[in-house]
């Protein structure tokens, strides 16, 4: 109950102060359209409201959809198709599949689903115009009033391939495979890339692709930005439909393989602790006493948990940095606390550790996952809570966190919530698969955490 009511909590001062805008900050409590002025966070919260059976508020949301014009954009033009796909489109087309199953009887109202349907669709529409480029590729933005894209060459891999799940679903809840297909031809590249050289090791890209030609520019990459929901769907699109996507598993085990064979990193003193750094044409046996920078992401299976409950807040920071061996006896790196440190100790309330935890949790039932996770919301409670939310902190290796930068992201309600939620909750039909019952999934949650109802065969 006590995650339910940090929700509300949070809810009522967005509802309170900017609601019909993108972003509360939740410490001057001003407003800001920095996602086209669509109320990205009314709209990401709407499947957590529903989920945590608040009716109240997925009807004002769902109210709120309805009027809707996603031709205009609040403070700009353009909209940036990545984010609104992740956020905007997901959060409609999971409301959809929750309220059509499950909870049923959070909404009722045969007027307002059927404006969500509509208002899904319009926004599916207004996306698509993205994926017209000689390539298929889609451009990264997009001005729904014209329909008329941006000139950038090139998009992340992360943007070209993270709209397959998407776009599959709303193509199976409408009956119409343009969705599909349009997503299918960019993903294409990215599972048969050319050049060579941009896939140093096998199934591993490099991070940008060229929207004209196809074709990935350069080979550097990482688990981290501008590729890791590329990887994450790849593993998904075949939860929702092994018998269409079984290409896209055979992709991710050749990713994984290489990430485990070719990637992972151990910190000097740490053998246990697998790190994974950026890739791209270096010979990583001769990464040694150098420093290499990792965003906590979502590829980190054998850590434990430990540096982030060991910070004085028990939060994790931005950036962590590591010495993989000992040169100097007398160098920091050979101290054991040293080989491994927080390079940027912001706390912003990123959900990858929560969401890391609950997959875990779901696959061994090992409480200590568990544990962890009620550790970092107690924390959140106490370091990142404000008047009216939750706020971003400065610097987690502060007693007190350093001061709060007055930043609450939409992610908080789509994803800390729900996965700190989640995790404490034993039983619940959208859950992934349980490891101690058997039982398979008949979800997939989207990147921002979204569960889609899977049209194949459970896995």
């Amino acid at each position: 109950m006590e995650i339910a009511f940090a929700f509300q909590h949070a809810w009522s001062g967005y509802s309170e102060h900017c609601f019909g805008h993108d972003t509360l900050h939740p410490v001057s409590n001003d407003c800001e359209d920095d996602y086209a002025g669509y109320s990205a966070t009314a709209i990401d919260s709407l499947p957590t409201a529903i989920i945590f059976g608040n009716k109240s508020v997925a009807v004002r949301i769902l109210d709120f959809i309805a009027t809707l014009d996603f031709r205009l954009v609040k403070g700009g033009t353009r909209i940036q198709v990545f984010e609104v796909t992740i956020r905007h489109l997901a959060a409609m087309i999971s409301a959809w599949d929750l309220l059509e199953g499950p909870f049923s009887h959070v909404v009722i109202s045969p007027n307002l689903r059927h404006a969500l349907y509509v208002q899904m669709t319009k926004l599916g529409d207004i996306l698509s115009y993205a994926f017209a480029t000689p390539s298929g590729v889609p451009r990264n933005w997009v001005d729904p009033a014209s329909c008329q894209t941006d000139n950038d060459p090139h998009n992340s891999v992360a943007g070209a391939g993270t709209m397959i799940l998407e776009f599959a679903r709303l193509s199976d809840i409408t009956s119409n495979q343009t969705y599909a297909n349009l997503a299918l031809v960019a993903e294409q590249h990215l599972l048969s890339p050319q050049p060579s050289s941009s896939e140093p090791y096998p199934g591993l890209l490099g991070s940008f692709i060229g929207v004209e030609t196809g074709k990935l520019a350069g080979s550097k990459g990482s688990w981290g930005a501008f590729t890791d929901s590329f990887y994450e769907y790849l593993l998904k699109a075949y939860l929702y439909n092994s018998d269409r996507f079984e290409f896209c598993l055979e992709r991710w085990l050749i990713a994984a393989d290489s990430t485990i064979r070719f990637i992972g990193s151990h910190p000097y003193g740490h053998p246990n602790w697998t790190l994974l750094p950026i890739w791209g044409r270096y010979n990583f046996a001769k990464l040694h006493g150098i420093t290499v920078l990792i965003r906590w992401r979502k590829l980190n299976p054998w850590w434990d948990g430990h540096e982030q409950s060991d910070s004085p807040t028990g939060l994790g920071g931005e950036v962590l940095s590591w010495t993989t061996a000992c040169d100097d006896s007398a160098s920091e790196a050979c101290d054991l606390d040293g080989s491994i440190r927080i390079s940027d100790a912001r706390f912003r309330l990123r959900p990858e550790v929560l969401e890391t935890w609950y997959h875990a949790y779901r696959a061994t039932k090992h409480p200590e996952y568990r544990d962890w996770s009620w550790a970092a919301f107690e924390a959140i409670e106490r370091y990142c809570r404000t008047e009216t939310g939750y706020s971003s902190i400065i610097d987690v290796d502060s007693p007190k966190g350093g001061g709060k930068s007055d930043v609450q992201e939409s992610f908080v309600f789509a994803e800390v919530m729900k996965y700190a939620f989640l995790i404490q909750l034993e039983d619940a039909p959208f859950h992934v698969q349980d490891a101690r019952k058997g039982s398979k999934n008949t979800w997939v949650f989207n990147t921002d955490a979204h569960p889609f109802r899977i049209v194949g065969p459970p896995r």
